[in-house]
Order: structure tokens, then C-alpha cells, then sequence
């Protein structure tokens, strides 16, 4: 009988749990229409010009070709190497293709060209004065255009297409066997009045292939290919400070409008004889201090907004290098927008800022207006987690989603911060972008929109009903802008027995996405996981034959309990990963030194057991090395798991040791994180030695 009446009350008490979760008042339905945020779209395309160039194809169909110019010479003709902004009116750019074709373009006409000039040599670049009468184009010969005729004005001997106007047009500087300083108050009649000595300290085998000079007419600035800079007072003609950079040879030099930095760019020494990549490096004003550096990629021309708060450079190798035009913050590095993989060679703003101009390999130019919001963008908080919410044509947004996505995101918030604390890091979490009510914004997109989300930045989670029969992929989303990648060249892709990649860098901005039905603490907890580039886990549902209404009922139960955080739950690695997150530190720097990973391979007994041991080095400080190995062994380059982390604590050179017993393994990933929370990662291939032929006794 006491068992019978344990029985009895056991089922009361379930039965009573049951009956207050399936009838107990849910929160009400809320009859305020909801408020969705506006998209931020990215910029607009404004116009367009391509020039009709008179060479010949190289599809073989006739062409006028100009005096001293054969079919050999024009290989990538179209392409656009320059372009230049009028100084004075927005509606005038000009640009200048690879064999020396000049253009001069209405903005408001883009059916031909207002004028057409020639630069005597190919590869040349073009600029304005600062009273926009004259267009300089320079590549061994420096040629002075009247804008208003299009006529010749003057010419002078030249090395390098580099040349600088000082802030009043009265100067030009040159650097052909030396920096030389020009009086062109009268374009018709140029005359030399100084030349700058170099520094004799490094003066062997280096010749000058920059110059620029300040907004303020203080300084003029020269880079070497040696990688050094000098920097003389452009009054008394005296050197005041000289710098050292790993450029081997230096494509621009330019000061800030509002002088407050310095910006040198062109080709990496330690890289030159492997693919020649590109970065620059900048310099604060006037303590002359490092104020950061990107040498990642092919960056091959740089601009800054006239108010000095912007900068945008141009990339025009493959979109793994970074192809295309980044806009960011110049004083913090933060990423603003990313227009769409374009291999473009150089890139211009307006005289207002309102206005890029970009010249691209396929001989187009194009005018893109920037928003308010990217024009404002060193105001936006980076590294946060920002919400769409997908709306299918015809239906009505759930009520309250907004409030439940809020509530949700609270808690996902305060599960990370409990498996921090967990793990000895304190109550540290990421952050999500609120209204001025301090709830989740939530931006609203469309099935049938044409306005194109702009995801270059932050982490998207973009939630849309699971009763739509439409698919995420139908919706107007760029998401090939999202999750970004970029290769970090290296030095040796081959070594011994080992065949390595490229070391791969990851871009600040990632899209995942979310059904209605899980938002929920532990599912989106989940998916989060990705967003922060921790080890992925697979995502499964168990089957289960409890009816609807029970099985509802026991996951709700589930995930409120504490064992429901088993499935998200963080290991020490991961806790420690997050520690240098980018999302859990804002306002980090976005500056990113390049990493270099080097493997090695030894046994460690006579047995399977293999030592993987890494050499890794970067200036930033490495925070943490994790080592993945593959999923399946048959396709061993492509999904890994993760297999085991070290902490670094922050050291510019170290080594990580992993051990592996699997002797099947013979491709790894290696991923690391730095003080800053860039990451990167690097894959290798262990190659079969082939076997020496067998000598006859």
C-alpha cells in the first residue's frame, strides 16, 4: 500500500508540473505594432564608364593601335591604373587605363568621355591640382594638362609615376635621381628651386619611389626601396626624421588631410620573391609613432576622406587576397563597409567625401555614393551581435518577436557569462546592438526587397519563421560578404614532407542564421558558437515519440533545468578562446600584423605516436593555438574536429607541440587567436616521400 501511495503522488506531482506549464497565462500579445530597424544598405553604384580603347584585342578583332604601341604591349589594356577627383567639382574624375589613355568624365554623362588625352609611357598614374586647372599624369615622363583645353602645358623627366603638390599649388615634387622641388606658379615656365639629399646612412642601392606631402605645407616625405622613409621641413630643406619599414618598394605615401597621420604602401621585402604581396603601415603625427600596420594582402592603392576620418583601400588580386574596396575607421582599423569583390587597382573620394571613385582591371569606372550611416561610421559600436528578422511576402510578423528575440539574446548573454565565470574570466559575455529603449534592435528584411543588407562588419544573426516555405537563400541577402576571408602570404609552401597552405585570416564580420523555433537559450546559444569561431559540434535532434503538446512540454522543462546547458556548454579552451574574442572585448584595435606558422613532424617513440610541433610568430602576442584533425579519413582536406588547444599568454615567438597516435591522419588545421582576437589558420598536408630507387649488390 505505501508503494501504491508513493506511486499516486509521484504521478499527482508530475501531472501538477505538467498542468502549469501546458495551461499556466502565457505572456500576452502585445497590440503595439512592432518596430523593425531600417536595414543599413551598402553603397550605391551611381554611375558607371567604360572607355572605348582604340588597341588591339586580344581576341584578334582590328583595332586602331597608337604610334609606338603593338599588340604586345596591349595584354590588360583596360585596365584602369588611376583615378583622380576633381578638387573643386564632384562631377568631374578622370582616369587613366594601363597603356597611358586619358579620360576626363562628367559624372552626370557617362555615354563617352568629355575629353581624351595620352600619356607618353604605359602604367601611369594621374592626379589634380589643388585648384583643379591642372591633371598631372606621370610615369617617366611627367605631363602637365590644361583641364579646361585638354591641351599639353609642359613636360618634365620623371622616374617613378609618384609626384605631390604642396597645399597652395605653388610646388611639385619629382623623384627621379632624388627628390626636386618645382616652382609651377607659371605651368608654361617650371624651374627647379631645391634638391633634397638623402640620408647618406642608407643611401646605398636604394632609390626614391614615393613622396607626399603634408596638408599643412610643414613636411615632404620620401620612401626608399630600402624601406626607408625620410622626412625633411619643406622650408629649411632639413631632414627630420628618418624610419624604417619592410617595404621593399613603396607604391604611395600620403598624409592625412587633417595631418593627423601618415600612411606609407607597397610591396613587403619579405615577401617580394613570394607573390609580391602588398600592405602599408601607419605612422601618428606629429609624435611620429606606429600607429598600425596591415600586411596581409594585395592592398594596391590607398585614399582618405577630406575630414580625415576615413580611409578606403583597393585590392585588385583574387577575392582570397581581399579583391575589391574596404572602407574603415583610419584612427581604430574598424571595418565600416565592403564593396563587392572588384579587382580594383585604385580607388578616390570626392572633395566632399559624399563619393568613391574606383578604377578596375576591367576597364570600368565606377562611382559609388556612401551612406549616412558609413559616412558616420567611427560612431557605430563595432564588435557587436546585431538581429534580422526575415519577413516572407504576404505574412504579418509574429507579435511580439521582437520581445521574445530580446529575451532570448538576455539569456544567451547570461549563459556565456556564467560559463565564463565558470571557467575563472568573470561575467564577461558579448554585447548586442539596442534602441535608445535599450532593447535588441531588430532589423527587418524583406522576401522581395532591393535593398542589400550591408553584412561587411559585426556578427549577423538573422532569425526568420520556420513556417515560410521559402528558404534562407531566397531572401535578398549578399552573404558571400559575410564570413569573409583574406590569405596572408608565405614564405615556403613547401617543405620536406609537408605541404602547406596559405595561412588564412578571417574578416570582423560573420552572418548565421536561426529559425523561430530556436530561440531558445540552449539552440541559439548553439549557433552563436560559429559566430565566435569556436569548434564546431554537430547540431542533432533526438528522435522522440512523445506526442506534440509532451514533447513541447519536456523540452521547455529541458531547457530551463541546469543539465539543459550540457549541450552549449563551454570547456576551459573554449572559455579561453572567447577571453581574447573580439565580441567580448569591443573597442579592440582592428590593426593586424601578419602571422607566420611554420610545421614540423618527429616521432616521439618507435611507436605511432607522431609529435606535430608549430612555429608560430606574431608581433600582436599569441593568445591560444588549437590544433583540428580530420572527421573522415577518406577526405582528409576537407570538415576536421577540433583535437587539442595550448595557451600562449601572450608571446611574440612560441611553439606548440601536439601529440597524434592516429597514424591515418595526414592533413591538419592549425587556428590561432591573438591578444587583439584576430584570427587566422593554416592547414597542412603531409606528402608521401617518394621512395629511393633500390641499388643492385
Amino acid at each position: 500500500m505505501k508503494i501504491k501511495g508513493i506511486i499516486v503522488v509521484i504521478c499527482v506531482v508530475v501531472l501538477g508540473i505538467a498542468a502549469y506549464f501546458i495551461f499556466r497565462p502565457h505572456e500576452p500579445v502585445s497590440v503595439i505594432p512592432q518596430e523593425f530597424a531600417q536595414v543599413p544598405e551598402k553603397p550605391k553604384l551611381v554611375a558607371e564608364f567604360t572607355a572605348k580603347y582604340h588597341l588591339r584585342s586580344m581576341s584578334g578583332f582590328d583595332r586602331i593601335v597608337p604610334k609606338g604601341f603593338t599588340s604586345a604591349n596591349t595584354t590588360g589594356a583596360r585596365s584602369i591604373y588611376s583615378v583622380a577627383f576633381s578638387p573643386v567639382d564632384a562631377s568631374l574624375i578622370a582616369s587613366i587605363n594601363r597603356n597611358g589613355t586619358i579620360n576626363l568624365w562628367d559624372r552626370d554623362n557617362t555615354e563617352a568621355p568629355v575629353k581624351v588625352l595620352r600619356h607618353p609611357e604605359i602604367f601611369a598614374s594621374i592626379g589634380f591640382s589643388p585648384d583643379g586647372k591642372l591633371l598631372v599624369s606621370a610615369r617617366w615622363k611627367l605631363v602637365l594638362w590644361d583641364v579646361a583645353t585638354g591641351k599639353k602645358v609642359n613636360t618634365l623627366d620623371t622616374a617613378f609615376n609618384e609626384f605631390a603638390f604642396a597645399p597652395d599649388g605653388k610646388l611639385l615634387a619629382t623623384i627621379p635621381d632624388g627628390v626636386k622641388l618645382w616652382d609651377i606658379q607659371d605651368p608654361k615656365k617650371i624651374t627647379e628651386v631645391a634638391t633634397l639629399p638623402f640620408n647618406k646612412a642608407h643611401e646605398v642601392k636604394s632609390g626614391a619611389c614615393a613622396v607626399g606631402i603634408s596638408p599643412d605645407g610643414k613636411w615632404i616625405a620620401v620612401g626608399r626601396t630600402n624601406g626607408i622613409v625620410n622626412v625633411w621641413d619643406l622650408q629649411t630643406e632639413q631632414l627630420v626624421k628618418t624610419l624604417e619599414t619592410s617595404l621593399y618598394q613603396m607604391d604611395y605615401l600620403k598624409f592625412s588631410p587633417n595631418n593627423t597621420y601618415m600612411v606609407a604602401g607597397g610591396l613587403e621585402r619579405d615577401m617580394y620573391i613570394h607573390h609580391g604581396e602588398k600592405g602599408y603601415i601607419m605612422w601618428e603625427l606629429p609624435s611620429w609613432q606606429r600607429k598600425g600596420e596591415v600586411l596581409r594582402g594585395h592592398v594596391e592603392n590607398m585614399a582618405i576622406s577630406p575630414d580625415g576620418k576615413l580611409c578606403a583601400h583597393a585590392n585588385h588580386i583574387s577575392p582570397l587576397f581581399g579583391s575589391g574596396v574596404e572602407l574603415w575607421d583610419i584612427g581604430s582599423g574598424a571595418p565600416i563597409t565592403f564593396i563587392d569583390p572588384l579587382e580594383t587597382r585604385d580607388v578616390a573620394f570626392s572633395h566632399d567625401g559624399r563619393l568613391l571613385a574606383t578604377g578596375s582591371k576591367d576597364g570600368v569606372i565606377r562611382v559609388w555614393e556612401l551612406t549616412p550611416q558609413q559616412l558616420e561610421g567611427v560612431t557605430i559600436p563595432a564588435d557587436v551581435v546585431r538581429i534580422l528578422y526575415l519577413h516572407p511576402e504576404g505574412k504579418i510578423p509574429p507579435p511580439n518577436i521582437t520581445n521574445k528575440i530580446d529575451k532570448t539574446i538576455r539569456a544567451v548573454q547570461d549563459f556565456y557569462s556564467d560559463e565564463m565565470e565558470r571557467h575563472g574570466f568573470g561575467r564577461k559575455t558579448f554585447t548586442y546592438e539596442t534602441d535608445e529603449n535599450g532593447k535588441a534592435k531588430v532589423y527587418l528584411v524583406q522576401e522581395n526587397q532591393t535593398i542589400y543588407p550591408d553584412f561587411s562588419n559585426d556578427i549577423w544573426l538573422a532569425v526568420w519563421d520556420d513556417t515560410s516555405d521559402i528558404s534562407f537563400d531566397d531572401y535578398p541577402l549578399h552573404i558571400t560578404n559575410a564570413s569573409r576571408k583574406f590569405l596572408f602570404p608565405t614564405k615556403k609552401g613547401f617543405k620536406g614532407n609537408i605541404s602547406s597552405f596559405y595561412t588564412i585570416g578571417f574578416t570582423h564580420g560573420k552572418l548565421v542564421h536561426a529559425y523561430t523555433k530556436n530561440l531558445k537559450r540552449k539552440p541559439l546559444a548553439h549557433i552563436l558558437r560559429n559566430a565566435f569561431s569556436l569548434p564546431y559540434l554537430p547540431f542533432e535532434h533526438k528522435p522522440n515519440a512523445l506526442s506534440t503538446r509532451l514533447k513541447r512540454l519536456f523540452n521547455r522543462v529541458n531547457n530551463m533545468m541546469p543539465w539543459g546547458n550540457g549541450y552549449a556548454k563551454l570547456t576551459r579552451c573554449e572559455a579561453a578562446w572567447l577571453d581574447k574574442n573580439r565580441f567580448f572585448n569591443p573597442n579592440q584595435p582592428f590593426f593586424d600584423k601578419r602571422p607566420q606558422i611554420e610545421m614540423t613532424i618527429s616521432n616521439e617513440d618507435s611507436s605511432d605516436t607522431r609529435l606535430f610541433k608549430f612555429a608560430i610568430t606574431d608581433e600582436d602576442g599569441i593568445h591560444q593555438a588549437q590544433l583540428f584533425v580530420p572527421i573522415d579519413m577518406e577526405s582528409q582536406r576537407w570538415r576536421k574536429k577540433f583535437h587539442d588547444c595550448q595557451e600562449l599568454n601572450g608571446k611574440k615567438k612560441a611553439s606548440a607541440v601536439f601529440r597524434i597516435t592516429d597514424p591515418r591522419i595526414e592533413a591538419v588545421m592549425f587556428q590561432m587567436i591573438d591578444i587583439h582576437g584576430n584570427i587566422a589558420q593554416r592547414e597542412f598536408t603531409i606528402v608521401t616521400k617518394s621512395k629511393e630507387p633500390s641499388k643492385d649488390p
